[in-house]
């Protein structure tokens, strides 16, 4: 008999604090009833174990009771321990004596296309991790072992110049020198709502902007910006590095829009912190393995189990997005899709194998 396993992370869109109207914070409306559908999935899969993931900004009472309904704590993981991203998640799952990931120490610069870190300053970053939003700063020591760097905000690029207080993420600049701020399912767009990065200018194919007396001009116009005077590269993350903040393999292919592939990096799951946390899990490489995959998106979990070397020998996946599923046969295409998250409810559901 197969192993089974039972993976999801409902949309958070009804629970994260980033929603500013009609905001969930009790156990009960549409973010509840899709968590529902992995309770029952939960009941009816009757997996040996079970990974549930969710953000870390959800109402105290909804985090309560999903940890009463599963039986177990969560366990709170920042993705800026083994990539380049803070992302702060939390995970129930009955896997034995998960453990917090080693800190890799790697910094935004680590994972860029194009520009080099400030060769004249030779520091690293000094940052409180237990901390968000604490100081950020920098010394001539070694990278604090306990600690994870965090977002360091070095500039806005004002929207409007007549507003000088005004204040949107998606103008905010920060350093490669630090991590990248979460990369969210609405991120893309014209710059970028997870921010901008500046990048001392380096002869890449990217325009050059100079900082002058806090002004930067951008196609005809002035900006407003806190930044040292110098020449920059100021763009959004590309694909390619938002890949790698998710820990994603670089061979992994969106058959997509960009915009779609940056909605669905910034919904999906930073992979190797799947693949520490299922790497707990007994015998995974010694037989196979059924797996179902709830809210599966772009595959993430299948990517941690590859990592791992599971034998999978089938891989069920509910997913609605025809994005997320194009991109997933396109890179799976043995994955079985099930449709609707809701349609496990009906009376004799069961898989087909």
């Amino acid at each position: 008999m197969p192993m089974k396993l039972l993976l999801g992370g409902s949309p958070c869109t009804h629970w994260s604090i980033a929603r500013t109207k009609n905001r969930e914070t009790e156990p009960e409306g549409l973010g509840w009833e899709l968590f529902k559908n992995y309770l029952i999935a939960l009941e009816k899969f009757k997996p040996d174990f079970f990974l549930y993931e969710n953000n870390k900004s959800m109402a105290p009472a909804i985090r309560a009771q999903i940890t009463r309904e599963l039986g177990v704590e969560p366990i709170l993981i920042n993705s800026a321990l083994v990539s380049a991203q803070s992302r702060q998640r939390l995970y129930w799952t009955n896997i034995p004596g998960v453990e917090q990931p080693e800190d890799l120490g790697i910094l935004l610069r680590d994972i860029l296309e194009s520009g080099l870190p400030l060769e004249e300053k030779g520091y690293t970053l000094k940052a409180n991790y237990a901390n968000a939003g604490a100081v950020n700063g920098v010394c001539g020591q070694h990278f604090p072992a306990p600690m994870a760097a965090e977002p360091v905000r070095i500039g806005t690029i004002e929207s409007n110049a007549k507003n000088a207080d005004f204040d949107s993420q998606q103008y905010r600049v920060y350093s490669p020198e630090g991590k990248s701020v979460t990369l969210c399912g609405q991120g893309g767009g014209v710059w970028a709502k997870t921010g901008l990065y500046a990048v001392p200018a380096n002869g890449k194919a990217y325009p050059v902007y100079e900082v002058k007396d806090s002004s930067i001009a951008i196609k005809g116009q002035q900006y407003p910006i806190r930044l040292a005077d110098g020449l920059y590269i100021i763009r959004k993350l590309n694909v390619t590095e938002c890949k790698r903040l998710q820990t994603v393999p670089e061979d992994y292919e969106f058959p997509v829009s960009n915009t779609q592939a940056y909605k669905m990096l910034g919904n999906g799951w930073t992979v190797d912190v799947i693949a520490h946390i299922l790497s707990y899990y007994p015998g995974i490489r010694d037989a196979p393995m059924e797996v179902l995959s709830m809210y599966d998106g772009m595959s993430c979990g299948r990517l941690a189990l590859n990592k791992l070397g599971a034998r999978i020998s089938h891989y069920y996946a509910s997913e609605i997005d025809k994005y997320a599923i194009k991109t997933t046969l396109h890179n799976f295409p043995d994955t079985i899709q099930i449709g609707d998250a809701f349609q496990i409810r009906e009376e004799g559901w069961e898989l087909k194998r």
